[in-house]
C-alpha cells in the first residue's frame, strides 16, 4: 500500500469526520475533486472500498472503520506537525481559520480581519459563519468565537468583551408606542433568539433596582441576532439584543431603545482556542487586534447610563405576560 500518503489518510479522516464528499468540503474548505482523488487512491491501495454510497451519501464500510484510527492520527499529526511549523516563525503567517455568528463576523470580525490583513499580508484568514459554538479542535479551527464560556475543560477560553442586553425596536414604531411603558412594549411582539446564552424570558432592571419580566408567546423565533435585526429593520417587533452591537444602530437612527431605562443581564463573548493556540503568531495577532477593536466600538457605544454591575437589588417586580 504504498501509491497514497499521508493527505490522502487526512483527507479520508474529513469525509468520515463529514459524512460525505459535498459536506467535508463546505466543512473543511477543501475542493470537492481533492477528497474525491484522496479517497479513490486509498481505495484503489486497499483493493476495495472504503464507503458504500447509499443515495447521495456515504456509509464507511468494514474496512473504512479499520483504516478510520489511522486516519485520525494522521489528522493529528497533521494538524501538530503544522503548528510547530507556524510556532518556528516569528513573523505572523499561514492559515488562520476563524469561527464566529453572523453578527460577530458583521460588527466584530470583518474590520479586524481586514485590518490583519493588511498588515501581515502573509497571513490568509478564512471566516466561517456559524450559529452555534463550535469544537475548535474538532473542527481543525484556530479560534471561535463565540457567546458565553465553553464548556470543553480542554480549551482555552479568553474573554473578549462583556455587554448588557438591551430591548430595542426600529425608529418608526418607537413612534406609534409609549417605548416607556412594559405593556405597550410587549405588544410590539417578542423576537426571541434561539441561542442557549440568550434568555428566554426577559428580565429587565430598571436604574433604581426594579424588575420588569417581559415572557408572553413570542412573535417569532430565530437562531441568529443578525435575522432579528433584520425583522425590526422591516418595522416588526422587538428585541434584546447586546448593546455593544446596537446602540451605535440607535446612534445613527435605525433603531430606538425600547424601556431605555432598563437593561437586561451581561452577554460575555469569548474566543475559544485549542491549547497553545494564542502562541501562534497569526492567532496572537488576530487577538490582539479584536482586542483593540473591541476598545473601540465600546467607546463608540458607551452611552450607557448605568451597567448591570451597578444596578442594585430589586425593589419593585412586574411581570407583563
Amino acid at each position: 500500500m504504498n501509491n497514497f500518503d499521508l493527505n490522502d489518510l487526512h483527507g479520508f479522516g474529513l469525509i468520515a469526520s463529514a459524512g460525505g464528499l459535498s459536506p467535508a468540503s463546505r466543512r473543511f474548505g477543501v475542493p470537492k475533486a481533492t477528497l474525491s482523488r484522496a479517497l479513490q487512491r486509498l481505495e484503489n491501495a486497499a483493493g476495495a472500498p472504503l464507503f458504500d454510497r447509499i443515495g447521495r451519501g456515504l456509509r464507511m464500510t468494514p474496512l473504512g472503520e479499520s483504516l478510520l484510527p489511522a486516519a485520525e492520527d494522521a489528522l493529528s499529526l497533521l494538524s501538530t506537525a503544522e503548528e510547530a511549523v507556524r510556532l518556528g516563525q516569528g513573523e505572523p503567517s499561514g492559515r488562520l481559520r476563524i469561527a464566529g455568528s453572523a453578527l460577530s463576523g458583521q460588527k466584530l470580525l470583518a474590520p479586524v480581519l481586514a485590518r490583519l490583513t493588511e498588515q501581515y499580508p502573509a497571513v490568509k484568514a478564512s471566516l466561517r459563519v456559524t450559529s452555534g459554538g463550535p469544537d475548535p479542535v474538532a473542527e481543525e479551527l484556530d479560534v471561535v468565537i463565540r457567546v458565553g464560556r465553553p464548556n470543553e475543560p480542554y480549551l482555552v477560553a479568553k474573554k473578549i468583551v462583556a455587554s448588557p442586553l438591551a430591548l430595542y425596536t426600529f425608529r418608526t414604531r418607537g413612534a406609534e408606542v409609549d417605548l416607556s411603558d412594559p405593556s405597550a412594549v410587549e405588544g410590539l411582539g417578542r423576537i426571541d433568539i434561539a441561542i442557549d446564552e440568550f434568555p428566554h424570558e426577559w428580565r429587565m432592571t430598571g436604574s433604581k433596582g426594579e424588575v420588569v419580566y417581559l415572557t408572553s408567546e413570542p412573535l417569532m423565533t430565530v437562531s441568529e441576532p443578525t435575522v432579528a435585526l433584520g425583522i425590526l429593520s422591516a418595522g416588526s417587533g422587538v428585541a434584546l439584543l447586546p448593546m455593544l452591537y446596537a446602540e451605535p444602530l440607535a446612534r445613527a437612527g435605525a433603531l430606538v431603545r425600547a424601556l431605555p431605562d432598563f437593561i437586561g443581564p451581561q452577554m460575555e463573548l469569548f474566543a475559544a482556542l485549542p491549547p497553545k493556540r494564542s502562541n501562534v503568531p497569526a492567532v496572537r495577532a488576530f487577538l490582539d487586534l479584536l482586542v483593540s477593536h473591541v476598545m473601540e466600538i465600546k467607546d463608540v457605544a458607551s452611552a450607557y447610563d448605568f451597567t448591570t454591575e451597578r444596578i442594585s437589588m430589586a425593589s419593585k417586580t412586574t411581570r407583563i405576560s
